[in-house]
């Protein structure tokens, strides 16, 4: 399978995959999940037998422990959201790649490559070597020592 042909199939699974999840699917997920399930912890205690070292912090460690059940659904809608912000932030990259690969390097390479507007030099715009003003390092420090000192 060519290169070509991988791409195209996936991008038809990926919307594929996609489509059925609307927003009244997302409203509909969330609500059915909003809070995890609990186990009701009304006259769990019981007696406590004489003789026992009574540790608040570690008593409520282990009710909160016992509270918690296992719940696939809210389980399932924090993995989709995982899932999507993912996809989301994925989507935006692939993006800039895809606008970078159509524009092609060399525009890109234009956009960042300048003249100084007082000696007309070719500045490339990179950290070590900065337009400022519109001039270059060398016209721009000239300019300022040239200028007199506000005190």
């Amino acid at each position: 399978m060519k290169n070509a042909d991988r791409m195209i199939r996936d991008r038809k699974i990926v919307e594929k995959n996609i489509a059925p999840l609307t927003d009244g699917v997302m409203l509909d997920l969330c609500r059915r999940a909003g809070r995890r399930a609990e186990v009701d912890s009304t006259g769990e205690r019981g007696p406590r037998s004489k003789g026992t070292h009574a540790d608040p912090t570690a008593a409520a460690v282990l009710r909160k422990e016992a509270a918690r059940v296992s719940d696939p659904v809210f389980d399932a809608v924090v993995d989709i959201s995982r899932l999507l912000d993912e996809m989301a932030r994925m989507s935006i990259k692939l993006n800039d790649l895809v606008q970078f690969v159509k524009t092609g390097k060399e525009r890109a390479k234009q956009a960042t490559v300048q003249k100084c507007k007082a000696c007309d030099r070719i500045v490339e715009c990179t950290p070590a070597d900065r337009l400022r003003s519109g001039m270059c390092m060398a016209c721009y420090q000239a300019t300022r020592r040239a200028k007199p000192q506000a005190s």
